[in-house]
């Protein structure tokens, strides 16, 4: 198996988008599709899963999916998704209030040939060809991962992924608050991804006659070629001036591996993780971020010559 890894490095900022339509005031509801595309990553065509909005009819899946951001006023958050891909799938959104669960299919698991009993999927599957709501009551502020529960390892490497963020109503002398009491002038999203192109062919069957199940046994054993950022092939950039201190960085980690951002000459104040405020910030240089984990933090003023990196991937010259 060719393990050669690319360590490029990306700009990357994207700030995120309001995506639902609200259907009361305490309400949001939004239709996701599920759908493979093929993108292409240093020159090389790669297959790939993700997201889009049902209302993008003649649009092709992405990955990360969709930003989806449910307004300060509304508690419920309702995901109707349709999938079109071959293998059931399903949506988690770790830390978030209220799921509703619908009975025993809630939890699915399956035999191993050692005849041990395993989990395939943390919630209700959505068969290929299938349509099934998912549904959070009591929807708090925050910044969160939402993501396949099905054959998870497998499914985030594919592209299942994408952000999920809420505001918390602002006080009338402030534009917008991340958390109560926290105030932001301007955001950016970094959402961590990764390519083993190993496994993207054994999905797809290339070589020909290849699946994934007779080529990768264990997706323990996957070693990314590539890392992304926000999607694109992560390469060292410059950050953006002229963004409105403080600046609200939202960073999500959607790799099998921790990821650890670092803005050279600045240090970031860390809010909150996993949609939880901290009753403390702190400031910290080069920020851990676990594996499906995301983070909040504020970002100053920038010097001309900021610049942003992965400590984990490369080291600046």
């Amino acid at each position: 198996m060719k393990r050669s890894t690319i360590n490029s490095l990306a700009s990357a900022l994207i700030g995120g988008a309001c995506l639902l339509v609200a259907t009361s005031a305490a309400a949001a509801t939004v239709d996701l599709v599920a759908g493979s595309f093929t993108k292409t990553i240093n020159g090389r065509p790669v297959h790939m899963w993700g997201f889009k909005l049902a209302s993008d009819a003649a649009g092709n899946p992405t990955s990360p999916g969709p930003a989806l951001t449910v307004p300060p006023g509304d508690t419920v958050l309702t995901i109707n998704l349709e999938n079109t891909l071959p293998v059931p799938i399903s949506l988690v959104i770790p830390n978030q209030n209220g799921y509703v669960r619908g009975g025993l299919n809630e939890h699915v698991t399956f035999t191993d040939p050692e005849g041990r009993t395993r989990a395939r999927s943390f919630v209700k599957q959505t068969a290929p060809g299938a349509t099934l709501t998912y549904t959070w009551n009591n929807v708090t502020p925050g910044t969160y991962l939402y993501y396949s529960g099905t054959h998870s390892a497998l499914q985030v490497q594919m592209g299942l992924y994408g952000m999920l963020k809420k505001d918390a109503a602002p006080a009338t002398d402030q534009p917008a608050e991340a958390y109560a009491g926290i105030p932001y002038g301007s955001e950016t999203t970094w959402i961590f991804g990764e390519i083993d192109f190993e496994v993207h062919d054994a999905v797809q069957g290339v070589p020909a006659g290849a699946t994934y199940e007779n080529t990768i046994k264990s997706m323990i054993h996957s070693i990314p070629e590539v890392y992304l950022l926000n999607g694109e092939p992560l390469t060292l950039g410059t950050v953006p001036s002229g963004l409105t201190a403080p600046t609200l960085v939202r960073m999500l980690n959607a790799c099998y591996d921790e990821r650890i951002p670092v803005v050279k000459g600045h240090h970031l104040e860390l809010i909150a993780e996993d949609g939880r405020a901290y009753p403390y910030t702190r400031v910290e240089n080069a920020i851990n971020l676990p594996s499906l984990k995301t983070r909040d933090a504020r970002l100053g003023a920038l010097a001309t010559d900021a610049s942003f990196y992965d400590r984990r991937s490369l080291s600046l010259p």
